[in-house]
């Protein structure tokens, strides 16, 4: 393919130097003309081990070059949008320089023949889901027309990592493909042909969201580690000893367990021992916000999910909620977040009756017995033994937590909301 990147910082010079060892022919184009200037001659504008090399190879086969507009090279089979989106003192995205190369994007599609092949326009950089929809796609529409025959709009985000782009290129953890309608990302999938890592091709706005989503998460690791490193320090632990036996659980720690959206975490364990650390943080004077923070966010997403289920009942109404223990498989009603949401449902005022296979009142013992006799009463007194009978009197249903055993087509009831999986 004959690919256009602009931009040509980290991504756009990295991107480009992978489209040439691929065989594609490329052309960059950048504001800045020392950029310009330097990937004319097949040197790289940025330092990143091993781009020096693959665009001097390029140059030697023919297949690089420099340019000043998109509207010069007509005869492109993709476009790929690699500048920067700056944030402002507040935090707020700076588009303005995505909101230049597009309209010389749309400037170009304007000329191009009606008869030529359909262009990929392909976004790499880094945006708030919904600013392409908002801000890049009406820009074009408004110059070319709407996307479909003479173009396409695609999101791809980038996962390159400064100092090992080039390999991050060629073995990523995934591609995300962010697509207007499904099939509109076949050129980039193209490009990606020979990658072998997970492909996902999504909506444009999820895909925009990936990077956050990621970086997100990884920033949060750091200052996870970073907190408890302090507080080990502080107690004289040795904090990477710790750090080795915390990894050394790829079961729960480092995977996938507890990273799908849903409920709130509750039980006797992770509440309890939040409240012991903080303690333990306070009493060192070890300062931890990420730690400290851990319990005040549970306690938004069980108010998040109190108003949710507040939000689609009737007012008064009558509400079924499958479940009440913290978690399937359990008779535990500690700390449970069930019992928070049945709480908050009672004092709004509705109706509400529960129903938990894992819930015999009187088999509980120990704790949960006293918490059933002392505490939670009136929930004890909402329960009920027959599902069947009781799903006709309801006007909504909440699944709270996992019940392999309901009837399938309950999914597809009208009145049915699962909170166990946003």
């Amino acid at each position: 393919m004959k690919v256009v990147v602009c931009g040509l910082g980290y991504v756009g010079a990295t991107t480009a130097a992978c489209l040439l060892k691929d065989g594609h022919s490329v052309v960059g184009i950048d504001v800045d003309p020392a950029k310009n200037e330097r990937f004319a001659v097949g040197r790289s504008p940025v330092r990143e081990h091993g781009i020096d090399e693959l665009l001097a190879a390029g140059l030697a086969e023919g297949r690089l070059a420099s340019g000043q507009s998109v509207a010069e090279h007509g005869d492109a089979d993709a476009v790929l949008v690699c500048v920067g989106t700056p944030v402002a003192a507040d935090g707020t995205l700076d588009l303005s320089q995505l909101q230049a190369v597009t309209a010389d994007i749309g400037d170009a599609l304007a000329v191009r023949l009606p008869s030529a092949a359909g262009i990929a326009v392909v976004y790499r950089s880094t945006m708030l889901p919904g600013s392409l929809e908002r801000v890049a796609m009406p820009a074009l529409a408004e110059r070319a027309g709407p996307p479909g025959e003479r173009y396409e709009v695609i999101y791809n985000p980038e996962f390159l990592r400064e100092g090992s782009a080039i390999a991050d290129y060629f073995a990523p953890p995934k591609v995300v493909i962010g697509e207007r309608i499904p099939g509109a990302g076949d050129v980039v999938a193209a490009l990606y042909g020979h990658v072998d890592a997970p492909l996902f091709r999504v909506p444009i706005a999820v895909a925009e969201m990936t990077k956050y989503a990621d970086n997100a998460f990884h920033a949060m690791k750091v200052a996870f580690a970073n907190e408890l490193g302090r507080l080990a320090d502080a107690l004289a632990l040795p904090p990477q000893l710790l750090a080795d036996v915390f990894l050394a659980d790829t079961k729960l720690n480092v995977s996938p367990a507890y990273l799908r959206p849903g409920g709130a975490f509750g039980g006797a364990c992770l509440p309890k021992d939040l409240r012991a650390l903080n303690a333990c943080l306070h009493e060192q004077r070890v300062y931890a916000p990420v730690l400290a923070g851990i319990l005040a966010s549970n306690d938004a997403h069980k108010q998040y999910l109190a108003d949710r289920v507040a939000k689609r009942a009737i007012a008064g109404g009558h509400i079924l909620l499958l479940g009440l223990t913290f978690k399937a498989a359990t008779d535990d009603l500690r700390e449970s977040p069930l019992v928070d949401l049945a709480k908050r449902l009672l004092g709004a005022g509705f109706s509400v009756s529960i129903f938990d296979p894992d819930l015999d009142a009187k088999r509980l013992t120990g704790a949960n017995r006293r918490l059933a006799e002392t505490q939670l009463p009136e929930l004890i007194g909402c329960l009920v033994d027959d599902l069947p009978t009781a799903l006709p009197q309801a006007d909504l249903v909440v699944l709270g937590k996992s019940m392999p055993a309901l009837p399938a087509h309950l999914a597809a009831d009208p009145r049915f909301l699962d909170i166990n999986r946003l």
